[in-house]
């Protein structure tokens, strides 16, 4: 069992980057805290399937009202040797007048160092998000006669790719996957300064998922994985 997880954790690393980060961007000077648990779903024989327990730490600052600068550490993967960290910004591309509505975009780089070689490599992402809020509500009588700013849920779909550099992949084999798409689906259920979030994410949808060393499952059968991931927020 050990085994079996190790080498998943090291190729889930590399598959998944985890849930998306600050889809609608902090406010200007706002900062916040995060912590998500969740990956790929896998086939653990004699087990169940069942979502790779990945953490990750996110630390997150509004740059601008629609730029939010953020880093996030991947405890787990620390755990067995690899030293992974992602970088990058939310900067929201519109919304409508009303603020219910936008669509925001995440460069980032995922990097990845081993213990054992000290080997590192980079993967640049990119994701995009539309979201709608909805369930605008008051927190207390108080905020509502005093014209408190209201705190809605939110809704989100979007798009999202992994870039593979390297020119060689494991035994020194050309790499022939340069892309890796995803797409994704996620709900945070907000109050005044805390957030959970939930999100189900497709993949690498387009490439098939037999015959190799993790038993990945999909909701498109024989192509891609399913991950699942929560997380919770607070801002301050």
């Amino acid at each position: 069992m050990k085994k079996l997880f190790i080498c998943t954790a090291i190729t889930g690393v590399l598959l998944s980057c985890g849930p998306s980060r600050f889809v609608d961007p902090l406010k200007r000077g706002e900062q916040a805290f995060s912590g998500s648990l969740g990956g790929p779903i896998i086939n653990v024989p004699g087990i169940a399937s069942i979502p790779i327990p990945f953490t990750s730490l996110t630390y997150g600052k509004g740059l601008t009202d629609n730029t939010t600068l953020y880093g996030s550490w991947f405890s787990t993967a620390a755990i067995f040797g690899t030293f992974q960290f992602e970088l990058g910004a939310t900067h929201r591309l519109w919304k409508d007048e009303e603020n219910t509505r936008g669509l925001s975009i995440t460069p980032a780089f995922n990097i990845g160092t081993d213990k054992f070689e000290w080997n590192t490599k980079i993967w640049p992402q990119l994701d995009m998000n539309y979201y709608w809020k909805y369930n605008w509500k008051h927190q207390t009588q108080d905020e509502l006669l005093n014209h408190v700013s209201k705190v809605p849920n939110m809704l989100y779909a979007g798009i999202g790719s992994w870039y593979e550099l390297a020119g060689k992949r494991a035994h020194d084999l050309p790499q022939s996957t340069r892309v890796v798409p995803m797409l994704q689906v996620g709900h945070d259920l907000n109050w005044k300064s805390w957030t959970f979030s939930t999100e189900l994410k497709v993949l690498a949808p387009f490439t098939s998922n037999e015959n190799v060393v993790t038993d990945y499952k999909s909701i498109l059968g024989r192509y891609g994985a399913t991950g699942l991931y929560i997380g919770l927020t607070k801002r301050f």
